[in-house]
């Protein structure tokens, strides 16, 4: 296959074009049903009518309980991130996004007519299921229809998409907070079944990831795919970009089955020194990012601003000003996320977080429980700042940088792990929250200050970047060079093209590209 270079096309002027932001759009309707169902719980929990058709109001473990609602949908979620995976391997992106969007309708509508806590605890979980299936599905998807120039732009319309269905739980909550009656906190869970629905009907016109077609011999289908996502008849006229990442994507496919890891099971990846070293980064990463404190804010908010002094209707104003604000700054990130490598990105993100929740956790030692309102207010004004800076700088990093460091045949793995460390970490977080709120206060914002920093360090000094690089040549910042098939630069600066020695397994070096 005659392949032009990769090089002979500036990457900085490759841009994105309609169909393939469109199609990203479409696909990540799936993560505004993620985000609206993961957001609604939190105004839902400060509504009077749930309260008492739950019994919170006369139990005497009502903090345990809602520890429970939270903390199970994130253990749902530990299934969900790897049955995701599995999906994703074994039947394609589209399967795994419209199993999980599925599962999300089914629960939605089974909890808005509960009738008792155990019932709406039991559907909670298999939300989770299904919302982790989309999660660890989406940006994995997206990642590898976009071009590399403009990837990290392109997932964090995941996150955008995500942070839509945050604020749009958030205002819907808090409408029907004024509509009072029994039942005022159904209509809010209700609506939860209705983005799945709108997410099935988008997937018949979303094309499947040109890597899943690939490793299943469909190259033209393939082909057909990046001839689209990565069209720019201004830069590049004869498609050369397209061709070549074809040509990468299928001499890499063909390396990964002549080669040790072909396998696409958990222990072959703890059988290989870089892959163990992707699952440490993966974990560190997700761990850092969770233990941020940004789910706690979220999902315990009428509890947090209630002790800030506020009362119900301001406290789901508030909350739905933070989703807001996470909306808009995600938005904003959008702007810069492919400008600034990958990891000054995530360990500014995580070391500004930290800083800012040591100033809450101050705050609210000096002022929580008394009625000094400039104190309280600028304890509320901090946990804004956070959300703004979360936005900013780590909410859309964390998904896109997890995505490329893995590689293609085992990216859904890869990405599983992550989600699943994500759930886990907050079903600790959220199930202690409650409790540890009202006996512990402010010192529980110590892990969140300490965590972050450290991992901050980490991410700067260990983590590589991999800002515009083509996703089948990321193995190469890992030192897996024999596993790398694509074009890469020698020390004198000349383009060298590789491909598969296939009586060896091994890339051979074949031409020099003036």
């Amino acid at each position: 296959m005659d392949v032009p270079a990769l090089n002979s096309i500036k990457p900085a002027s490759l841009k994105a074009n309609w169909y393939t932001t469109g199609k990203c759009i479409m696909i990540a309707l799936s993560s505004f049903a993620y985000g609206y169902a993961g957001a609604i719980i939190a105004t839902t929990l400060t509504q009077p009518s749930f309260v008492a058709a739950m019994g919170l109001d006369k139990a005497s473990n009502e903090a345990s309980l809602v520890g429970a609602i939270n903390g199970l949908y994130y253990a749902g979620g530990v299934f969900g991130a790897f049955t995701g995976g599995w999906l994703s391997n074994q039947w394609g992106r589209k399967i795994s996004a419209i199993v999980g969007n599925i599962i999300l309708l089914i629960s939605a509508a089974v909890m808005t007519g509960g009738v008792n806590v155990a019932m709406f605890v039991t559907f909670r979980f298999c939300s989770g299921v299904g919302s982790f299936v989309i999660l660890a599905t989406i940006p994995v998807w997206i990642a590898e229809l976009s071009p590399p120039q403009i990837r990290g732009i392109m997932v964090d319309i995941h996150t955008v998409s995500m942070m839509t269905g945050y604020a749009a739980a958030s205002y819907v909550g808090l409408g029907f907070y004024f509509v009072g009656g029994k039942n005022g906190w159904r209509g809010p869970m209700g609506l939860s079944a209705a983005w799945p629905c709108i997410a099935l009907c988008a997937s018949y016109w979303v094309p499947e990831s040109p890597r899943y077609l690939v490793s299943r011999g469909r190259n033209t289908e393939a082909l057909n795919v990046l001839l689209r996502t990565h069209a720019d008849p201004q830069n590049d006229p004869t498609n050369e970009h397209a061709r070549h990442e074809l040509h990468l994507i299928e001499h890499q496919i063909e390396l990964d089955a002549l080669s040790t890891s072909k396998q696409r099971s958990y222990k072959t990846i703890l059988k290989q020194a870089s892959l163990r070293r992707r699952v440490w980064m993966t974990i560190l990463l997700e761990f850092a990012l969770m233990s941020s404190g940004v789910l706690v804010i979220l999902n315990n908010g009428a509890i947090i601003w209630g002790g800030l002094g506020f009362e119900t209707s301001q406290i789901l104003n508030f909350q739905a000003g933070f989703q807001l604000c996470g909306l808009v700054f995600n938005l904003t990130a959008m702007i810069f996320v492919d400008r600034v490598k990958r990891t000054w990105l995530i360990s500014f993100g995580l070391l500004a977080c930290a800083l800012i929740m040591m100033v809450e956790m101050l705050l609210q030692r000096s002022y929580l429980g008394t009625t000094n309102k400039p104190g309280l207010s600028a304890a509320a004004s901090m946990i804004f700042i956070f959300q703004m800076t979360f936005s900013l700088f780590l909410d859309g990093a964390s998904y896109f940088y997890i995505a490329e460091i893995w590689p293609s045949h085992l990216r859904p793995q890869g990405f599983a792990i992550g989600m699943a460390t994500l759930c886990i970490t907050n079903m600790v977080w959220l199930l202690a929250a409650p409790t540890a709120i009202e006996h512990i206060s402010w010192k529980y914002y110590l892990f969140f200050v300490t965590i972050p920093a450290i991992a901050a360090a980490a991410v700067f000094f260990q983590y590589p970047d991999t800002l515009h690089k083509p996703l089948e040549e990321i193995a190469a910042l890992f030192g897996d060079m024999e596993r790398v098939v694509g074009h890469r630069e020698d020390p004198n600066g000349d383009g060298i093209e590789t491909e598969v020695d296939e009586s060896k397994g091994q890339v051979a070096m074949i031409e020099q590209v003036e």
